[in-house]
């Protein structure tokens, strides 16, 4: 019996040396990205005028669950068949107005001139770019690190319950829920800097279409409402163990 409860208790100890390994990976790794971060901006503001984005020219970027809804109940409305796909770009290569876009029809890449320097590092810092780097992504990165690094250093074997960890875990939990907030902020900046370029077969302009990074490097709402229901777990059980020491 006492073997087991030091085989559980060493188990847990390298579970909690092993997590903070990783975690402390991340924050280096945040650092590191914010180092690399003041390079590519020098050179975005200093280079060419040039701007790459991606589009999904199926959905508009702001709600776009609001519109598909939209376009069934017209389709149904007015008695038209479902469609598989919404809005998508006919294959071509255009160049009009000062933009182009590439062939692809389902992920198109809007290439313009952008003189103004501000304008592409702002582009750039909200994750309208080919790379994976964000503003909103590497803040979540480090912030989410450092809340994670002091959750498992105050973590022991002895002590897995304390009030300051359940606060950590809501502050987690309200870091991923205002980064998707912050996404729909972002979509609005985007409509405002990119230029409302047309093409044929959208019925909205390109800056509608933009579509921004964050998409796939931040958590999406679902997990900053399970981070909730476990901080609100984790704040009963450190009351329930702390009326379990008064009892005792």
């Amino acid at each position: 019996m006492q073997k087991g409860k030091l085989k559980n208790w060493f188990g847990l100890k390298s579970m909690l040396l092993l997590s903070r390994v990783v975690v402390g990976l991340l924050l280096f790794g945040a650092f590191v990205f914010s180092i690399q971060s003041i390079g590519r901006t020098y050179d975005i503001a200093t280079g060419g005028p040039e701007v790459r984005l991606v589009l999904n020219t199926f959905s508009p970027n702001l709600f776009p669950a609001l519109h598909d809804t939209k376009a069934g109940f017209d389709d149904g409305w007015q008695g038209r068949p479902m469609r598989e796909d919404r809005g998508p770009l006919p294959a071509l290569q255009a160049a009009a107005g000062g933009f182009e876009l590439a062939a692809d029809p389902r992920e198109p890449l809007l290439r313009y001139r952008e003189p103004t320097p501000w304008k592409r590092v702002a582009l750039f810092y909200l994750g309208a770019s080919e790379s994976l780097f964000s503003l909103p992504w590497l803040l979540f990165l480090a912030i989410g690190s450092h809340l994670l690094w002091r959750l498992l250093r105050d973590v022991t074997p002895a002590t897995p319950f304390t009030f300051a960890n359940a606060r950590r875990l809501s502050q987690l939990a309200l870091l991923v829920l205002g980064s998707f907030i912050w996404e729909k902020v972002a979509y609005i900046l985007v409509r405002a800097l990119v230029p409302a370029f047309r093409a044929p077969g959208l019925a909205e302009t390109l800056n509608h279409y933009v579509s921004l990074n964050t998409e796939n490097t931040l958590p999406n709402v679902w997990v900053g409402v399970g981070l909730t229901v476990i901080a609100i777990v984790y704040r009963r059980g450190v009351e329930l163990s702390q009326e379990a020491e008064l009892v005792i």
